[in-house]
């Protein structure tokens, strides 16, 4: 696929609050295109083989392939500076290469949208690449499978409350609960609490019934977005690491899949107590 004929208009994502890949907008917005390694084909293959399972869009972002983005023009950026366009900024001018033309192509979680709040859960107690064991063992990772990658509230179109990476690492399991209570401190939060906990439950069946052939989670996030008209979604992230096998015919009872399957399980149980 070429959007070569499709780049009047190319901006840096101003969504984008967590996460190693650089993300652009383009055109009108439907379509957000994620940089994507030649040398790493894991989210690929994933997103190749998830698209053709039915429903699949209601927990992932629809996959629209890869393409090839030339760059005609300089890439705009958003010119409000904030604590979140300083995080960005921060991530362009260590991640963006203009050289890697390769890009997954998926659907905008947030067009069109405002007074959004927008929260990215790395889910998982342990991990097997080594130079990331540390950040969990030191984190809320390794006490409940969750950690804060990145969390955003608007109010009235403007940012109210901006949190990244780094941030999430240092908190306990308590201020990570407080987190959630602020990200949830709506008029109807009643509502859309049992909503994100039948979504969750949805996710967990819909994985235990169609992704036999995943046989590994790991470095996944779950990725919760709630706008002003009541919107809520709820979508499974980040895949870099994930593993498929097609000759695989039944779950997988190994530590990587206990692990993601108990944050699930965890995540679920606290929206319930709140």
């Amino acid at each position: 696929m070429s959007f070569q004929q499709q780049q009047q208009q190319q901006a840096f994502f101003e969504q984008q609050i967590s996460g190693h890949s650089i993300f652009i907008k383009l055109n009108d917005g439907e379509f957000v295109a994620k940089s994507h390694s030649i040398e790493n084909n894991n989210e690929q293959n994933f997103y190749e083989w998830i698209q053709h399972i039915d429903g699949y869009q209601e927990f992932f972002s629809q996959y629209n392939g890869v393409a090839i983005i030339e760059k005609n023009q300089e890439i705009s950026k958003q010119e409000t500076i904030n604590s979140q366009q300083k995080w960005l900024d921060t991530l362009i001018s260590k991640r963006y290469n203009p050289n890697n033309k390769k890009y997954l192509i998926l659907e905008n979680l947030t067009q069109n949208s405002q007074n959004l709040r927008i929260l990215d859960l790395k889910l998982g107690y342990s991990v097997e690449k080594q130079s990331h064991i540390q950040r969990y063992q030191d984190s809320t990772s390794s006490k409940v499978g969750l950690r804060i990658c990145g969390m955003k509230i608007q109010e009235n179109n403007e940012l109210v409350l901006f949190k990244d990476k780094h941030w999430g690492r240092t908190i306990s399991v308590q201020e990570l609960i407080e987190s959630l209570k602020t990200f949830f401190g709506l008029k109807n939060r009643n509502q859309i609490l049992k909503e994100a906990i039948e979504k969750i439950e949805s996710l967990k069946q819909f994985i235990i019934s169609h992704c036999k052939q995943v046989t590994s989670w790991q470095g996944t996030s779950l990725l919760l977005i709630y706008r002003d008209d009541n919107d809520f979604k709820i979508k499974l992230i980040d895949f870099s690491n994930t593993k498929v096998d097609l000759e695989s015919t039944q779950i997988k009872t190994g530590s990587s899949r206990r692990s993601f399957k108990q944050s699930i399980g965890y995540n679920k149980a606290n929206l319930i107590n709140y």
